[in-house]
């Protein structure tokens, strides 16, 4: 076995998640330098190279990516094993401050949450459901789902499923503006737009960037607001599948430009660091896990 520490391993999973050796510093409490020399430490005692740096950005080598989710692996059995030895489930107590967005809090985690709490009876979950990026350490959170791609930062993340999204429209709507054929025809229509997206002022296509700013009825941060809108004929909406499926089922909403679907975007969970983590919090992060995974499957894809 090649000789090098835990420290070493923690360090480089640090610089993976984190994306820059001055945030992996920051999160293990030492200098850019020390975190470098261990990274360079740990390659040299493997005989191959992990990392390829550069001035702007740290990307993974084949190698490297490998080795980032065996040593995940070994770092996630080894604060699992720890757990079994100082406590048993029945000893699980204490409040989980957790965030999430808004309609998905309401639409998926609200009817999963109960299950959890019956599982552990003893834990008291605060809930804080916001469309905003919340700060985790300044709230006090525990941890967090978010929704789309994440800025780069020291908090640690976790991407447990994809979110399918469409553009959808009512068949009233649809009746009175005619259908899209393509992405060039919503130029000439009602397009609502989510205020909160990175890539707010822009629906992404494969062909080109279309930015509809000649006719936004409304804009919005909360996606509920806008399947609303959308229900009641004011425009086509780029939305999440979980924020439309109960309109679609029912007829409310209808898809369009299904050949031209927007990408999915990821489902995080996000903590502020993976250092001493409360006992509860590995529970509820490894029961989101499961739990959520299935969150960004089509109504049906499951049962194929």
């Amino acid at each position: 076995m090649k000789e090098y520490d835990l420290v070493s391993l923690r360090s480089f999973v640090a610089v993976v998640e984190s994306g820059s050796f001055y945030n992996a510093a920051v999160q293990m409490d030492a200098s850019s330098a020390a975190v470098s020399r261990r990274i360079s430490s740990l390659e040299a005692a493997l005989g191959v190279k992990l990392l390829n740096r550069t001035t702007r950005q740290l990307d993974l080598t084949p190698a490297g990516q490998q080795y980032y989710q065996d040593v995940l692996a070994i770092l996630t059995a080894l604060e699992q094993a720890e757990d079994r030895l100082s406590v048993d489930k029945t000893q699980f107590s204490g409040v989980i401050r957790l965030g999430a967005p808004l309609s998905f809090g309401i639409n998926k985690l609200a009817p999963l949450l109960p299950a959890f709490m019956k599982q552990y009876p003893q834990v008291t979950v605060s809930l804080q459901l916001e469309d905003r990026i919340s700060d985790l350490l300044n709230d006090g959170i525990d941890l967090s789902l978010r929704i789309g791609n994440l800025q780069d930062s020291t908090l640690v993340s976790t991407q447990i499923a994809m979110m399918p999204r469409l553009y959808c429209a009512s068949p009233d709507y649809l009746a009175r503006y005619g259908v899209p054929a393509g992405p060039d025809d919503l130029q000439h229509h009602r397009c609502l737009r989510y205020s909160l997206l990175s890539t707010r002022d822009e629906w992404e296509f494969a062909e080109k960037s279309l930015t509809p700013d000649t006719c936004v009825p409304l804009a919005a941060n909360n996606g509920d607001v806008l399947r609303e809108a959308a229900i009641q004929g004011l425009g086509i909406a780029m939305l999440p599948w979980y924020i439309v499926e109960e309109a679609l089922r029912a007829g409310a909403l209808v898809p369009v430009l299904a050949q031209h679907a927007p990408p999915p975007i990821p489902l995080s969970i996000v903590r502020p660091s993976r250092q001493f983590t409360p006992v509860r919090v590995t529970a509820l992060m490894a029961w989101l896990r499961e739990a959520l995974a299935d969150a960004g499957k089509k109504e049906g894809e499951e049962k194929r």
